[in-house]
Parts: C-alpha cells; sequence; structure tokens
C-alpha cells in the first residue's frame, strides 16, 4: 500500500536524481535544521519502560513552554500525527468534517478511515458538526484568529469538536508573535469542544523523537489518554522532552536564530521574482505555474523541497541552516532562471 506524499524520504530522492544522500540538500520537511543539543541519553532510558513520574515531568514542562491555561488538560503521544489519527475515533460520525484546503494531507484520511464524511467547502457548512483547522497551516502558512474563533462559536452547540492542529506553533519563550495561538487558547479554553495540537519535533529539529502533545478538555483528554494506551511515548523521548522544553534561553535564542534564516530566505526568493504564498519560521511557500519543472530542476541539483500534486503551483522550502547552504539555494535558482529565459 502506497503512503501519502509527504517531504523526507531523502534517500529515494538521491537514488532517483542520482546523488548520494549525504550530498541532498533536504528542505522538504519544514523541520528545524538545527536539533537540540539534547547530549547522552542513558541506557537506562532503553532498557526501562517509560514510568508515569517521567510523564509527568515532561507533561508539567510542556504546560510551561506551551502556556497551557490550568483549566485545560495535556497529553503526550507519538507524534501529533499519531494524536490527529487517534482523535476522530472520539468523535460520533454526526454530519460532515470540515477540512479546508489546501492543508496537511493526513487529517481528511484519518476522518474518513473513522467513519465520517469530509468536506473541504472554503466555509464551514451549517451542517458541519466538526471541523479541523492547521493554525499556522501546512503548506500556507495562514493564521486567520478570527476566523477560528468564529468556527469556534458556531460548533459550540454541535456534537462534534473543533480540531486546532498547531504543529507549527513554537514554545512561547521563542517570543514569535506571528502564527503563536497562546492568546487563541486561552480566549477558547472555556470551550468544551476544542483540542489543541502542539509538535515537539519541529521546533527542537528532532522529528526522529516522535512527541507530540494534546491539550483540551480533560474528559476528551483522557478519553484520548485510553485510546493511545499504555507507554503511548518511550522513555528517551519523555527525557529529552522535558530538558529542552524547560530549556527557555535556548528556546530564545533558536527563535531569533529562525526568525533571521527564515527573513533571509523570505528576501532571496522575492529578489527573484517568486510570488510568496506564505509561511513561518519554518518554512516559506512560494506559488509558481512552473513549480514542477522548477521542483525537478532543484532535485536534479541535490535539492529537495517539497512539492503537492493536489496544488501544483506550490513548493514549500524548509529554512537553510548555513551561509553555504543559502548560497547553493541561490545559485540553483539563478540557474533555472537563466535556462527559463532561454
Amino acid at each position: 500500500m502506497s503512503q501519502r506524499e509527504h517531504g523526507g524520504n531523502i534517500d529515494h530522492a538521491a537514488i532517483n536524481f542520482g546523488h548520494e544522500s549525504d550530498d541532498m540538500l533536504d528542505l522538504s520537511t519544514g523541520i528545524s535544521p538545527v536539533a537540540y543539543p539534547c547530549g547522552d541519553i542513558s541506557a537506562m532510558s532503553w532498557q526501562r519502560l517509560p514510568t508515569q513520574s517521567e510523564m509527568d515531568q515532561c507533561l508539567a514542562a510542556a504546560r510551561r513552554a506551551y502556556d497551557v491555561p490550568p483549566e485545560l488538560a495535556i497529553m503526550a503521544g507519538s507524534g501529533t500525527q499519531s494524536l490527529l489519527q487517534a482523535i476522530p475515533h472520539l468523535v460520533t460520525a454526526d454530519g460532515p468534517v470540515w477540512i479546508a484546503g489546501p492543508t496537511y494531507n493526513e487529517h481528511a484520511p484519518a476522518w474518513q478511515v473513522a467513519g465520517h464524511d469530509v468536506t473541504d467547502t472554503q466555509t464551514l457548512p451549517a451542517a458541519a458538526s466538526s471541523a479541523v483547522i492547521v493554525a499556522p497551516n501546512n503548506p500556507t502558512g495562514d493564521f486567520a484568529g478570527d476566523s477560528i474563533i468564529s468556527t469556534a462559536k458556531a460548533l459550540a452547540d454541535r456534537r462534534g469538536i473543533l480540531l486546532i492542529d498547531g504543529a507549527f506553533t513554537t514554545p512561547s519563550a521563542a517570543n514569535i508573535s506571528a502564527n503563536d495561538d497562546t492568546s487563541l487558547m486561552r480566549q477558547l479554553a472555556n470551550q468544551s469542544n476544542i483540542i489543541h495540537l502542539r509538535s515537539f519535533g519541529k521546533f527542537f529539529g528532532m522529528a526522529g523523537l516522535r512527541l507530540g502533545f494534546a491539550i483540551g478538555p480533560s474528559d476528551i483528554i483522557g478519553a484520548l489518554i485510553k485510546w493511545a494506551g499504555p507507554w503511548a511515548v518511550n522513555s528517551a523521548a519523555l527525557s529529552i522532552g522535558t530538558i529542552a522544553l524547560d530549556d527557555t534561553l535556548w528556546q530564545q535564542r533558536h527563535g531569533r536564530f529562525m526568525q533571521q534564516q527564515a527573513g533571509r530566505l523570505l528576501v532571496m526568493m522575492e529578489s527573484h521574482g517568486f510570488k510568496i504564498r506564505g509561511g513561518t519560521c519554518l518554512f516559506l511557500t512560494i506559488e509558481n505555474a512552473a513549480a514542477d519543472d522548477f521542483h525537478q530542476h532543484l532535485a536534479c541539483a541535490g535539492i529537495w523541497v517539497r512539492k503537492y500534486a493536489n496544488w501544483p503551483n506550490l513548493l514549500r522550502f524548509g529554512v537553510p541552516a548555513t551561509d553555504a547552504e543559502f548560497a547553493r539555494l541561490e545559485e540553483t535558482i539563478k540557474d533555472w532562471r537563466s535556462k527559463v529565459k532561454q
């Protein structure tokens, strides 16, 4: 069975375009190019099952890092992907689920597998019982707080939920005002049908750790904990997550670095005449009629970015980490522009 398209799989990309994996510049994932310096992990973390005290410490750190209101509960799972796949099973199929695109392509199948009908109209249908909003959106970077609040109010008396996927939201200490729904979470804290998601791996550059959080009313989060079962997160992930989520100094420094690098990428793309669709501190998405050709050119030059079969005019670029990576990307763009003009 084939998987849905995603970023990553750099080894397959390298083979398909005649490169060694180590020679590829992977800008396809929207994950921070700099990982948190976690240090060594003790052998005990791999030898024993995770303990409740380890889980409690990690959840407490996550609550502080994401500024979770005290009236909301929080739980950890093996990445936000595992959480978004479980959540639809907690909801009775009673009316369509609204998921407007373009957005992350795993949400709709997760609801459909759980027996729900999905609609992708541009506005919330009157018959919709549940909705999913990715904020900031992937791949457009959109974050419409007023629209989210109006959707929440419209769904308040219906029997479903509003899932706000904040996988690209950063910890509060990163001090990135754009695309930050901390205030939104507080405004909606008293509504009983809203779940927020947070990804650890994206901002901390450790997606392979598989750690994410769901935040919401205690009854929903309690049901999600039961669905996830015991030992949903391994000891090493809990240990690293606790340390990193409490390291506000690193978060502040990394937030400034990512904003600087993302701004540099934006200036580069605009200087070469690309139409900017949107982005965050972790990625930038352009819109171009020749996106497929541009993607092919980049891949042949050993640069892997994210393309979309359903939205063929879009290309998403992760943020380069170094001057050398920026120079390599810009030289490849110049080369493509010169060939297009011929």
